[in-house]
């Protein structure tokens, strides 16, 4: 996961720890930026807010599949305390 702003800020921490690369100015600012930036898309992470997004969905889910859970287990109890209407022993028709 990582920020939008996160290359930028690095590199602004980079060039602050290297005076020499203040005195080259941009050029070495945008080449290592880009670096960074290839570096992390070879290690394919995803932003923060698309992790959050999947979070935001996999609760949508588990909630979804605990109410289903409460609709089957509801199913079975009445199912449960039905009579049965059909011999088992019988033979299929």
């Amino acid at each position: 996961m990582v920020d939008k702003n996160f290359f930028d800020e690095l590199s602004q921490q980079i060039s602050r720890l290297l005076p020499a690369a203040n005195a080259m100015g941009e050029d070495i600012k945008k080449s290592v930026s880009a670096a960074m930036q290839s570096s992390f898309q070879k290690m394919d992470l995803v932003t923060r807010e698309e992790f959050e997004a999947q979070v935001t969905a996999l609760q949508r889910a588990q909630e979804k599949i605990a109410a289903m859970e409460a609709v089957i287990n509801r199913l079975e109890e009445q199912v449960g305390n039905t009579p049965e209407k059909f011999d088992s022993s019988a033979p299929d028709q």
